[in-house]
């Protein structure tokens, strides 16, 4: 659904549709109001001489007699005749006189003078509206006749156009249409402007679409070929914009831009390939040497004294084996970054591997004074691994964890089945009751040469590289590794490997 709706075609038609909705609501606002008034208008012209036109019918009122009790029954049987219409007398002062209506109807006592007078200027333009006696603030159109005795003004007939019988009749009947009318304009506007906008946006966008095409097939394909001019003027058509022109100009440069950086980054790594392979020669055939040497001098001197020079010996073998293993990492790890690395995938029985490990180590961790373990001792456990490089990564693992826990700690390897998204895998741990690492620096300790502020001088080979070789390692199995740790409680880390099935 989120997608549909960060389209530019659905973002287009939503956007028609809701500008036509506005374009009719304001449509059939102003029609309604127009035409109301516009029969508001006529019906007033029409009617200009009915109240003149009564004056003169009635008896009473053409002899300028106003008796309220007589008046009313004549207006009872005018409005009986005239529903529409209701009747009132009023004095000069527009005070009402005289009107038939039920008790209580006739909210007013009097209607503004002013404007009744205004209706018998030549210039009134209509509709004019006058109070309603029957309701204390709306207004009605009306007709209006003075009333003379003697050619003296005695007081005013006051009819109203539009009685309050008729206003809920057609109330009635207007609400029914209206919902009637808009729901039938609603539909037709709607499938209108459905229609229209589809292909409009069809239309505008179809230059976009094209070029859309075009980028993906590039993406998906040969991402070192550039972008010519004519592909991308093909794509686009004559109909494309100015916009859209100037978008693809900007694409064909970024393209030879990509291209270009690309190419040089292809040629640099080819380089440092290079590189490293004379590097590696270079290096590991003279510390070779150097350390063939001092093994075969302290073997050929093992019984001399020691203070004939061969302590030094000693400390110049130890340092050429520090610099080799320094040597062997950088390599290995500069190796796995070029993604050149295959996998040799095989079952492993974990629990054999991790006894493997452990034994290797138990002189390194008997000196230290550290206790290995792992749990449970079950071979029946199997992962799909690559074996030399899960072993190197439990190597690397188990190294760090011994480098960082103090005399009488403790090393554990733990693994347990587990299932995630229908998926069965094996988690894995190491965990150490060493020193800890601080929090702040728990995202750092996978980079390359990072060492944090509990790093150990012990003399080792470690050159702050072995947890990124384990992660680079595990990265080839598509599985990410997460560290955990308490300072002065220990170290957790976390991987998991997918289980083997047979």
């Amino acid at each position: 659904m989120t997608n549909i709706l960060s389209s530019i075609a659905t973002r287009l038609i939503i956007l028609f549709v809701f500008f036509f909705m506005i374009c009719l609501g304001v449509f059939v606002w102003y029609t309604s109001v127009s035409t109301k008034h516009f029969q508001l208008q006529s019906t007033q012209s029409l009617h200009r001489d009915l109240a003149k036109n009564m004056v003169m019918e009635n008896q009473l009122l053409s002899n300028g007699q106003i008796d309220p009790v007589a008046l009313k029954q004549t207006f009872h049987s005018m409005m009986l005749l005239g529903p529409a219409f209701e009747i009132y007398v009023t004095d000069l002062k527009g005070n009402i006189l005289a009107y038939s209506a039920p008790e209580g109807k006739v909210k007013r006592q009097s209607v503004h003078l002013p404007k009744l007078l205004s209706y018998f200027n030549e210039d009134t333009v209509f509709p004019l509206y006058g109070d309603d006696p029957r309701s204390y603030s709306q207004q009605k159109i009306f007709s209006a006749a003075k009333i003379y005795q003697n050619e003296n003004v005695q007081g005013y007939l006051y009819v109203i156009i539009g009685s309050e019988l008729e206003d809920q009749i057609t109330t009635q009947l207007n609400d029914r249409k209206f919902y009637s009318t808009t729901l039938v304009m609603a539909a037709i506007v709607i499938m209108f402007t459905l229609v229209i906008s589809v292909g409009l946006v069809l239309l505008i966008t179809r230059p976009l679409r094209r070029l859309t095409c075009l980028v993906s097939d590039h993406t998906n394909g040969n991402k070192t070929q550039r972008f010519n001019r004519l592909q991308l003027n093909q794509a686009l058509g004559q109909a494309a914009s100015l916009e859209e022109k100037q978008l693809a100009m900007a694409i064909e440069e970024m393209s030879e831009t990509i291209t270009e950086q690309l190419e040089q980054l292809t040629l640099k790594d080819r380089q440092r390939k290079e590189l490293l392979s004379y590097i590696s020669h270079d290096l590991r055939t003279p510390l070779a040497s150097l350390i063939g040497y001092l093994e075969t001098w302290q073997r050929q001197h093992k019984k001399q004294p020691v203070n004939n020079g061969a302590n030094y010996i000693e400390v110049a073998h130890k340092n050429a084996l520090v610099l080799n293993g320094l040597v062997e990492q950088v390599f290995e790890l500069a190796h796995l970054e070029t993604g050149s690395v295959e996998l040799e995938r095989e079952p492993i029985a974990i629990a054999e591997l991790a006894q493997d490990i452990i034994e290797s180590f138990s002189l390194q961790a008997a000196a230290a004074n550290v206790r290995l373990d792992f749990t449970p001792k079950d071979e029946s456990i199997q992962v799909d691994a690559d074996i030399a490089k899960l072993e190197r990564v439990f190597n690397n693992l188990v190294a760090n964890a011994i480098r960082h826990t103090p005399a009488g700690g403790q090393i554990m390897i733990n693994f347990e089945p587990i299932t995630i998204d229908h998926e069965e895998k094996v988690l894995i741990k190491v965990i150490d009751s060493g020193i800890g690492i601080a929090k702040e620096q728990l995202p750092r300790v996978f980079e390359a040469h990072f060492r944090a502020s509990n790093k150990v001088d012990s003399g080792s080979t470690n050159a702050g590289l072995g947890l990124a070789i384990v992660k680079a390692l595990l990265a080839l199995h598509q599985s990410d590794i997460a560290v955990s740790s308490e300072v002065d409680k220990g170290t957790v880390f976390t991987f998991e490997l997918p289980k083997y099935s047979v």
